[in-house]
């Protein structure tokens, strides 16, 4: 008797779980300027970096000759344009001026090339996505994405929890969530958005749940370290809460 009046009108605290995947509010990703070949690499994954720290560099040697020939062809062009002028070849000193731009115009362009070749971190971060150690002397294409930073001031946590228990946490706000890494040490935060469209996954749809920190943030946190979190509804009975799962299967199975 008192086992069934403990499960019937004992009210403990219920909580929707859910997994969870921490992440950065600016992140920025820093892709190949030309196309080229890697020449050297200054960071892995987990690195932390500050603003203008070089993160790698592709080969030069090409652009360093490209630049070369420009810079040649613009003093060529002027000496040209100097001849036909001291012999009133008007004519001739136009096209050799015109020459000259577009020789001026290939030789700026070699130059901001080749100060790009050097890709550097946008701003104080760590490097989440992009070993490429191993891709040393490799060729890239302009606009490959070659790594991710991210910050580590403006963390949050993006949760995924099931349809079946959106319902639950409408109007809630508070809840903990536990790292992987680290399942003794839990830590509060605090419901902030709810999206408003489910997202398909093999186990079945599931809501985004973001979420922020109440305390201050632990210097060991990384974006993408995830877990499992718990948010708070309110006191149910231990009946309810062993058996709501079951009822819920047997009245969609047995509806007619």
């Amino acid at each position: 008797m008192v086992v069934v009046a403990l499960l019937f009108f004992l009210r403990v605290p219920y909580r929707v779980e859910g997994t969870f995947v921490l992440k950065s509010e600016q992140v920025s990703y820093r892709t190949a300027p030309f196309d080229g070949y890697i020449e050297e690499v200054s960071v892995r994954p987990g690195d932390v970096v500050k603003a203008g720290d070089k993160l790698l560099k592709l080969v030069t040697r090409e652009l360093e000759l490209e630049a070369t020939a420009a810079q040649a062809d613009v003093s060529r062009f002027l000496r040209e344009a100097d001849r036909a002028r001291a012999t009133n070849g008007l004519a001739e000193m136009k096209v050799a001026q015109a020459l000259g731009d577009q020789a001026k115009a290939r030789f700026d362009l070699v130059r901001y090339r080749l100060s790009e070749a050097t890709v550097t971190a946008p701003f104080d971060g760590v490097v989440v996505e992009g070993d490429l150690r191993e891709r040393l002397a490799a060729p890239v294409k302009q606009g490959d994405a070659l790594m991710k930073v991210a910050r580590l001031e403006n963390l949050y946590v993006e949760a995924e929890v099931n349809e079946r228990d959106i319902h639950e946490i409408l109007n809630r706000q508070r809840g903990e969530i536990a790292f992987v890494s680290q399942p003794k040490l839990k830590f509060p935060v605090r419901i902030v958005k709810i999206e408003p469209a489910a997202f398909p996954r093999t186990e079945g749809n599931v809501f985004l749940v973001r979420c922020e920190f109440s305390q201050a943030l632990e210097r060991w946190w990384r974006p993408g370290m995830s877990g499992l979190c718990k948010l708070g509804v309110e006191n149910r009975t231990l009946w309810w809460i062993l058996t709501h799962r079951t009822v819920d299967f047997l009245r969609m199975k047995l509806w007619w």
